[in-house]
């Protein structure tokens, strides 16, 4: 099935039960050079943190005009983020460079959109309805139902460039384009230096790409950028009310003046912030996408380890196949627990085996469930997305690359495992499958028994 808009590089999910072949996301000999030649311009990072803060800041006001009264505790919150960082073993010049650039453009974002909807205050009257949320671990096919979900005329996705650098009402032709071409080289930058990186997760410009790169504080992007307990400890207990409010407020800015069209997100950082993202839109209806944790956890640490080559100049894998197992089950941990606050309606558990792999069964059945009308456009999306031809594999991804067995992961995500195991279809009826609540798992225990 061809198709206008396709690109080269979408995977395949025809065949849904076979564990990918995923290219360690090792970074190139240059890459690797280059940072241990730089290591000494690593001395003293963290002595440097706050200066470093303090012209982010200085930056950002002088580009968007925003006064930083009204932001301490967003600044405070990011000299935070960079002195942790900061004390890391191992930190590298070219990490640390890509960890200020990224503070330095999400505050920047951040006065953007204080600014915008300072001199038009009418934003904040755009009604952000019944958005579609996908979530779940890696490797689950959020991607391929985040592709499905907003692909109807009625809905649509944030891009990458309008997450990174949104742009206020009135922005030109030639500011958008030039939003566009600074995206384009922070995506080419980065595949240069991990080449299989898009073997693991294509990003681009113009695509459909994952809420966390509004979300600034959040623990599963971090966790990317190398090992920092401290920091973990930090985003346990923090309260994400603030940070969906803000991600309310980009969408309203995106959505001012626009045609109005019904928002489809996705990240795995919501697992972690359920709560927070009921509370900011409470009509959400949110799509739980499930899989074989042993599969998800050689994946990701696969991704992990790509990143971390980036910004660390040494690890050991084992210590992070380690903290990318907790990270993830206090993932599940906490959806699980968040999930009995949530109206039945507003959650349904899709597994990947049956959303990859009975994909022309259930995907319509999904679309139903959310209100969404399936007819011959979508099919043959659908039907294109499905056969797309599977990219070239290298190496095979492995847990015992990095310290763990299968046994330790089963261990470690308990009876989850079973219940991703058992999970029915999405049903003729469109109700929501059993939830995987604690109460509910004590029932089905005590009536086995």
């Amino acid at each position: 099935m061809s198709n206008p808009d396709a690109r080269a590089d979408e995977p395949s999910y025809r065949n849904a039960n076979r564990t990918p072949y995923v290219a360690y996301a090792t970074p190139t000999l240059t890459l690797r050079a280059l940072n241990n030649l730089l290591a000494p311009l690593t001395i003293g990072l963290e002595r440097r943190a706050d200066a470093t803060m303090d012209r982010i800041v200085a930056r950002a006001e002088r580009e968007t005009g925003e006064s930083p009264e009204g932001h301490a505790q967003l600044i405070e919150d990011f000299r935070l983020i960079l002195r942790a960082w900061a004390r890391q073993d191992g930190a590298s010049t070219i990490g640390w460079k890509s960890v200020v650039d990224q503070v330095q453009g999400r505050v920047i974002n951040r006065f953007r959109i204080a600014r915008a909807i300072a001199e038009h205050p009418e934003i904040e009257d755009e009604p952000i309805d019944d958005p579609i949320v996908v979530t779940g671990l890696p490797r689950t096919a959020t991607t391929l139902a985040h592709n499905l979900l907003s692909n109807p005329e009625g809905n649509r996705a944030p891009l990458l460039w309008e997450m990174l650098q949104t742009p206020p009402p009135g922005t030109d032709e030639a500011g958008l384009r030039a939003r566009i071409k600074s995206t384009e080289r922070y995506v080419a930058n980065f595949e240069k230096a991990v080449p299989a990186l898009p073997n693991i997760h294509k990003m681009g410009a113009m695509l459909p790409e994952e809420c966390v790169f509004i979300m600034s504080f959040h623990t599963f992007m971090w966790t990317l950028t190398g090992h920092m307990p401290e920091l973990r400890e930090w985003f346990a207990k923090r309260d994400y009310t603030e940070d969906y409010r803000y991600l309310k407020r980009t969408l309203q800015v995106l959505q001012h003046g626009q045609e109005r069209k019904r928002w489809v997100l996705k990240s795995p950082c919501h697992l972690w912030s359920l709560p927070a993202l009921i509370k900011t839109f409470p009509d959400a209806r949110v799509i739980w996408t499930h899989r074989d944790p042993i599969t998800v956890m050689a994946s990701y640490c696969s991704l992990a380890e790509g990143t971390w080559s980036v910004y660390l100049r040494k690890f050991d894998r084992s210590s992070l196949g380690r903290m990318c197992l907790d990270v993830l089950t206090e993932g599940i941990e906490a959806a699980r627990a968040a999930r009995t606050m949530i109206p039945a309606r507003n959650l349904l558990d899709v597994g990947y085996s049956h959303l990859a792999g009975d994909a022309m069964v259930q995907v319509p059945r999904l679309f139903h469930h959310l209100g969404l009308e399936w007819d011959e456009r979508e099919f043959q999306h659908l039907e294109y997305r499905m056969s797309r031809p599977d990219q070239s594999r290298r190496h095979e991804y492995s847990l015992g690359s990095y310290g763990l067995t299968p046994f330790e992961v089963e261990a470690a995500f308990g009876d989850y495992v079973r219940r991703v195991e058992t999970l029915p279809a999405i049903p003729d009826t469109v109700l929501p499958a059993p939830p995987f609540t604690v109460e509910w798992q004590t029932l089905r225990g005590a009536r086995r028994r």
